[in-house]
């Protein structure tokens, strides 16, 4: 099995609570979902979380904040027991060092075989650092975005090559994907802005 899936249960627990002291993995976008607020936020298109690039983002990220190594927690489905006995790990990932994410976050994160393609499966998943200084929320399955938190000297943008929306940006990407529902659009639309100043 690939050294970054997490297999034992100890090591499952102590990321799960580490995760926790980041997010509030009950919650979903566009609620609060970390556990205090950060200076800066990004939004962007789920669909940079597919490329390679975003693994040397993280890399970069983790280089910024001296990170050991960057995980990866399944919130939906649920990481845990349910998740082990259909794939044999637990549904959290660890890179360490964190300088490995560059190179083998696409193996990890798009693997065949015995363990479906995690980004594919995964409806809703984070990603962290060891420092504990940011996060990533990523909702594939709602809203087709993601959120990274970091302090304010962190410049997003320039780091990892992705726009980040400002909230006319985030208003159109939301009204086409429910351009048939543009009142959901608008609720979701208020809702962020109020938890995420972007």
């Amino acid at each position: 099995m690939t050294p970054e899936l997490v297999v034992d249960k100890d090591a499952f627990c102590s990321l799960s609570r580490e995760c926790e002291t980041i997010f509030d993995i009950e919650k979903r976008l566009p609620d609060f979902v970390f556990r205090r607020p950060f200076d800066s936020y990004c939004a962007f298109e789920y669909a940079y979380v597919y490329r390679a690039e975003f693994g040397l983002f993280l890399s970069k990220l983790a280089a910024l904040f001296e990170d050991e190594s960057i995980h990866y927690m399944l919130l939906d489905p649920p990481s845990g027991d349910s998740y082990f006995r259909r794939t044999a790990f637990w549904g959290g990932v660890s890179f360490t060092p964190s300088r490995s994410v560059a190179e083998r976050y696409v193996p990890v994160m798009h693997r065949e075989g015995n363990v479906r393609r995690l980004l594919t499966s995964a409806n809703v998943g984070v990603f962290w650092g060891s420092s504990l200084k940011w996060g990533i929320h990523c909702d594939r399955i709602s809203w087709e975005m993601a959120v990274v938190a970091v302090r304010k000297d962190i410049d997003v943008p320039a780091i990892s090559g992705f726009r980040c929306m400002d909230a006319e940006a985030l208003s159109n990407y939301m009204k086409s994907l429910y351009h048939w529902k543009l009142s959901t659009a608008s609720e979701f639309m208020t809702r962020f802005l109020v938890n995420y100043p972007i």
